[in-house]
């Protein structure tokens, strides 16, 4: 009866553990490092630049990491020409640290100082090189229960961004090098991803409003229907302060404009209407074509698109597995 109490005691003690570990909320800086435990992990970065003739272009860049593996992805485009400057994606071994992080791999580098509160990424290839620096301008922002998503068939997500950060540094095209200055969108995720197509078919949209204020939608979508699934779904709205708001109730439409490639329809065109607060935006790609052409990862269409309506300004669109 003894032995009974204690294995029944511990097994309590651990279910509490998974439980309060399930429920923890994000923190910083600790959970700007990595996450050993975590199937997969990405810091992802999205900037809009102008080099010193005001040219604008946008900047993409992810480090994936999962089982020891890192995967960089990066992409800039000139938005005033539509000219894809590169693309890079490659594979390296490393696993980020849970105090430190600096990852390097396949030409590229990411960092954390937590002294300075600084985030930087490098990429540097035969045909193009680029590198930013960003502080952020606003208090971090946790989505959903206090950094903690649902996602389908995978359990609980992190989440957290830093919504509008300055971005400087460089961009060199050929063997011309130019300073680029602007403002970028930084996300952070992590946790266990099932191998179920339901997991990995969403639309994202993350906004910067001239006003200085920002919101983030995401909807997962049925890989059959690409209907929104409505237990997983999420927003938030940044206050000028900084004040994060959730976003309970919205839509995300597509327009009729769309392109066909890499055997997917994408939308170029899309409505979005929230409440608390009461947003009508609609939302036009700048350039029909800003696909990611990946080989080792699927190919996702990740680009910039103007945002007109209740409030004006830019928005990165994420569109994947459609």
């Amino acid at each position: 009866m003894v032995r009974q109490v204690v294995i029944l005691s511990a097994i309590a003690l651990a279910v509490a553990s998974v439980a309060a570990s399930a429920s923890r909320p994000v923190q910083f800086p600790r959970d700007h490092f990595g996450h050993p435990r975590a199937g997969i992990e990405w810091w992802y970065f999205s900037a809009l630049v102008h080099d010193t003739s005001g040219t604008p272009y946008s900047v993409f860049f992810t480090m994936f990491s999962s089982s020891g593996g890192l995967i960089p992805v990066s992409q800039v485009v000139n938005l005033a020409s539509g000219a894809l400057i590169g693309h890079s994606e490659g594979v390296g071994l490393g696993r980020p640290g849970t105090r430190t992080l600096d990852l390097t791999a396949a030409g590229t580098r990411l960092r954390y100082l937590v002294q300075s509160n600084a985030w930087s990424f490098s990429v540097s290839t035969p045909s193009f090189a680029v590198s930013l620096r960003q502080h952020p301008l606003k208090p971090y922002t946790r989505h959903g229960d206090r950094g903690l998503i649902r996602q389908p068939a995978a359990g609980f997500f992190r989440y957290y961004s830093s919504t509008r950060m300055s971005a400087s540094g460089a961009l060199r095209i050929g063997n011309t090098t130019t300073p680029v200055h602007g403002q970028s969108w930084f996300d952070h995720q992590w946790g266990n991803s099932a191998n179920n197509a339901a997991a990995f078919n969403w639309d994202w949209f993350s906004c910067r409003f001239d006003d200085d204020t920002e919101l983030m939608l995401y909807q997962f979508l049925d890989p059959t229907t690409h209907q929104p699934l409505q237990n997983y779904r999420n927003g938030t709205y940044i206050s000028r302060t900084g004040t994060s708001l959730p976003v309970t109730r919205f839509t995300a439409s597509a327009g009729a404009r769309t392109l066909t490639d890499s055997g997917q329809t994408w939308p170029l065109d899309w409505t979005l209407q929230a409440s608390a607060p009461n947003l009508n935006e609609s939302l036009t790609s700048l350039l029909p074509d800003q696909l990611v052409r990946n080989s080792i990862l699927p190919t996702f269409w990740e680009g910039v698109a103007h945002a007109t309506g209740s409030k004006e300004g830019n928005c990165f669109v994420e569109i994947t597995y459609r």
